[in-house]
């Protein structure tokens, strides 16, 4: 063999350990590949966990805002209801009161005539058996306490009939139920009641 062969020999296997050297080990590859994707899936995982915590937190304060509009509607609500149940009892403890007092002078009245009818029986018996005549003033001795109880009726009557205008001169000057019951003391079922039955 001559130098040159010799020589081309050694180039050759020069070459091919090169070669070998310089190619890639596969495995090395696929673990550079492996590796990147693995960067890639951590830093893909990194950006949707922070978009998630993004829009959650979006959507608990879209949440509490609505919550919150919600019970704000839902108590003024109440309030209002609240503020009707109050005016309506007033109005039923007020009708209540005038219904107990007509009851009292309805059984008063029906105690006076049975006393009367009464006593009228006994004159009667008395006026048949023939027994001693009693003056129309022992008839009828009630009479004085009658006129009496009209008297205080009337008067009555006259300073609820003067409360009653004064209640719808202050409703017709404009004035709310609410500052009448106020300026006069009184329920506002009442004044309401009085409007509606004497305003028209």
């Amino acid at each position: 063999m001559d130098l040159l062969e010799i020589i081309l020999l050694i180039t050759g296997v020069a070459i091919i350990l090169v070669s070998v050297l310089l190619i890639h080990n596969p495995e090395k590859e696929n673990q550079t590949d492996t590796e990147n994707n693995d960067n890639a899936v951590k830093q893909y995982i990194d950006k949707l966990s922070s978009l998630s915590e993004n829009v959650i937190d979006r959507t608990e304060e879209y949440l509490n805002k609505i919550s919150n509009e919600k019970i704000m509607a839902v108590s003024e609500y109440s309030d209002q209801i609240l503020e009707k149940i109050d005016r309506n009892h007033e109005e039923v403890v007020f009708l209540y009161n005038m219904l107990t007092n007509k009851e009292k002078e309805l059984k008063d009245t029906l105690k006076e005539l049975t006393d009367t009818q009464q006593k009228a029986r006994e004159l009667l018996i008395k006026y048949r058996e023939g027994q001693n005549r009693e003056s129309p003033e022992d008839i009828y001795p009630g009479e004085n306490t009658v006129n009496m109880n009209k008297t205080e009726e009337q008067n009555d009557n006259k300073s609820v009939s003067k409360k009653n205008e004064e209640i719808l001169n202050l409703h017709s000057q404009g004035m709310s139920v609410l500052e009448i019951s106020k300026k006069l003391g009184i329920g506002q079922g009442e004044v309401k009641l009085i409007i509606d039955l004497f305003g028209k």
